[in-house]
């Protein structure tokens, strides 16, 4: 019986791959024994083993799209990425929302700026824009697939770079057709596999020399920088100290040494810098600062949690509050720097090779690799990726991913297992190896990844199909789910179907009215349930009155100063829903900006009243961005129950206000009520 940890599991379960994966380390396993006959075999067909390896390497990312993921992204970033790469596919970073814009924000999103009516996402823009060529070929997830059958051939280029003979590069190239880390990492739309690619090109050619090469290295790794920008930071280093080499036995290399040669490889990285430039700009609005940084200032919190490097006040309470309050409770400092690193290597030996003892191998192949530069630098580069993220708080790993922060240099360290075993001559056992791993141990992690979250994506367009559905509102319940089905740009229920956040409060209703009341669904999936099938219910938003916007469906504000706000769980019967937008100050009141909706009927609200859960008396401010001095009084009514206090109408409201700052030293926002008189009603 397996363990319940899939990183500890052990022992065939039911998944039939990993049968199928015992019984080719079987049969893999007896050709080893008989290593004459093998060779004779394969002797003098490199290039049709290699074509086997990458046509196997592709059809096993293709089949993990539809085992392991069941047909589409499954974890929350890779969801994002779709939502990236369908909006560069229209020609554009970001794109507009409608009024109420709480029905289109939520995680990984972020405004240029406090009046933008537009959203980004936040991850950086390399992966989506090749994801983005798939988007407009009409087979996104075949992109995937064909960078894993890239990744084979960059594989094995790696390792006849290192000096290996053609048996270490057939070797290394199994490696990768075989590993399940990859094959994870390019079959979900996550920019590791590609990041991956993009390491090994830059590595090789600009150890090959030559002009032509040396283009192609700086932009593979300018695109990368776009993609991964610590990772590129570190392959770009990697590659201008090749360009500066002299010439090493065994490296072919056209062109001798030149003082232009890293000046050419720098130039051709500044198209992927500038892509990567340019985007930062149009989802922040700025030059300086990062998209991450700008979201998490106004989604998280402490101030500046979200950084590079060691100290306190590092580590995000609410993304990562689970994770932060277990071991950074004393900040990010040396030791638990180590102790992130230790972890991650720690599940990294499993992603390697499908097998832990194997991964001892790759320090081998460093040291048999270190007389050559190409060598050195290529251990440079795995190095440099270790201890660049240890850096970064988070861990960042999770079954089926492994260590995705080092799965960027997953071809280098193939190269150098296959150099190990080529030297040891045990190259013939290392395939059966890795496929063993994988049927006893890794297999397990991959069946956990499937089975999370309800054993599917959370939005399929095919449902929506199913149920005659060709135009309209859909109204989605999970971040997931909106990435996956929202359409960039589309706002018309009468061009196709609009998909938005369902909130459960007047948000819906005034989505609906404002684009025409057009037929209108709930899709319905339960992420909590195991293999939860999704249904597509017609639904009709209640109108309430008085109209309410809750708390919580306000995150991620437009903005915050002195201190963070997040969506917090709230016993009080009476809190509405049980849920609200906490307010956690950090040096004075915490001024948290908000979009006010406009009620298709009415119009922008008049006045406003506000619901508020504090066990004193609240100390709340309004005010309107851009006026710093004036201030909209805030009266309270005595609290209907509990710590639940309503306040008196707020307002008035200037016509057309569209932004609202509230500032608070405590509490949590409960409600915002949409008032288009002074009534004066302090009924709960």
């Amino acid at each position: 019986m397996a363990a319940e940890h899939p990183y500890l599991s052990v022992g065939l379960g039911s998944d039939p791959v990993a049968w199928g994966a015992l019984v080719a380390a079987a049969a893999c396993a007896v050709a080893a024994l008989w290593p004459r006959a093998t060779d004779r075999v394969l002797r003098g067909r490199t290039r049709w083993v290699l074509g086997a390896l990458t046509l196997l390497a592709v059809a096993l990312s293709a089949g993990y799209v539809a085992y392991y993921l069941r047909g589409g992204p499954r974890i929350v970033d890779a969801t994002s990425y779709w939502l990236a790469a369908r909006a560069l596919a229209d020609g554009h970073f970001t794109f507009p929302v409608a009024d109420p814009e709480a029905a289109f924000r939520g995680r990984f999103l972020l405004s240029p700026g406090v009046e933008a009516s537009e959203l980004g996402v936040v991850f950086p823009p390399g992966y989506p824009a090749v994801l983005a060529i798939g988007v407009l070929l009409g087979a996104p997830l075949a992109v995937g697939p064909l960078l894993a059958g890239a990744l084979v051939v960059a594989t094995y280029a790696v390792a006849r770079t290192l000096g290996g003979c053609e048996r270490a590069g057939l070797v290394a190239a199994g490696l990768s057709a075989l590993c399940a880390a990859l094959r994870y990492h390019t079959a979900d739309t996550m920019s590791h596999g590609l990041s991956a690619l993009l390491v090994a090109l830059a590595f090789v050619l600009s150890a090959r020399g030559g002009t032509a090469a040396r283009l192609g290295a700086g932009a593979c790794a300018g695109l990368l920088v776009a993609t991964r920008p610590l990772t590129g930071a570190v392959a770009l280093a990697g590659a201008l100290f090749l360009a500066f080499r002299r010439r090493s036995p065994g490296v072919h290399d056209a062109a001798p040494r030149t003082g232009l040669a890293p000046l050419v490889l720098a130039v051709a990285a500044l198209p992927g810098i500038a892509l990567y430039v340019v985007h930062q700009h149009a989802v922040t609005g700025t030059f300086l600062r990062t998209s991450h940084a700008a979201y998490y200032a106004v989604a998280d919190g402490p101030p500046g949690c979200f950084r590079w490097g060691l100290g306190r006040g590092i580590g995000c309470w609410f993304e990562h509050g689970d994770f932060v309050r277990a071991q950074l409770a004393d900040g990010y400092g040396v030791a638990a720097a180590l102790g992130n690193t230790a972890r991650r290597l720690a599940v990294h030996s499993l992603d390697i090779a499908n097998a832990a003892p194997l991964a001892a191998l790759v320090l081998a192949g460093l040291w048999l690799a270190r007389k050559r530069l190409e060598g050195r630098i290529a251990g440079f580069l795995v190095f440099g990726v270790v201890l660049g993220y240890a850096g970064f708080y988070f861990e960042g790993s999770y079954p089926g991913g492994g260590a995705r922060l080092f799965a960027d240099v997953l071809p280098l360290e193939h190269a150098f297992l296959a150099l190990a075993v080529t030297r040891f001559a045990v190259a013939r056992f290392t395939w059966p190896a890795a496929l063993l791993g994988f049927a006893l141990h890794t297999s397990n992690q991959h069946q956990a990844l499937a089975e999370r979250e309800g054993g599917r994506p959370m939005y399929e367009a095919s449902v929506v199909r199913e149920a005659g559905i060709e135009r309209g509102l859909v109204f989605v319940d999970t971040d997931h789910g909106f990435s996956l089905g929202h359409d960039p740009g589309l706002l018309d229920p009468s061009s196709g179907v609009v998909v938005a956040r369902r909130r459960g409060d007047s948000t819906d209703r005034f989505l609906w009215e404002r684009l025409g009341r057009p037929p209108s669904y709930r899709y319905d999936y339960d992420p909590g349930a195991h293999h939860a099938a999704p249904r597509v219910l017609p639904f009709l938003p209640p109108a309430l009155e008085p109209a309410r916007i809750e708390g919580e469906g306000l995150w991620p504000p437009l903005a915050v100063g002195g201190g963070f706000a997040h969506p917090d769980h709230a016993p009080h019967p009476c809190v509405s829903r049980h849920r609200g937008l906490r307010f956690r100050p950090t040096s004075g009141p915490v001024e948290t900006t908000v979009a006010l909706p406009a009620s298709p009927r009415t119009g922008p609200p008049t006045f406003v009243v506000l619901g508020w859960v504090s066990a004193v008396p609240p100390r709340v401010t309004t005010r309107l961005p851009g006026s710093k001095g004036l201030e909209i009084r805030v009266s309270w009514a005595s609290p209907a129950s509990g710590p639940c206090w309503r306040s008196l109408p707020v307002g008035p409201l200037p016509p057309g206000a569209r932004r609202l700052v509230i500032g608070a030293h405590s509490g949590m926002l409960d409600y915002i009520e949409h008032r288009s008189t002074t009534a004066k009603s302090v009924d709960n």
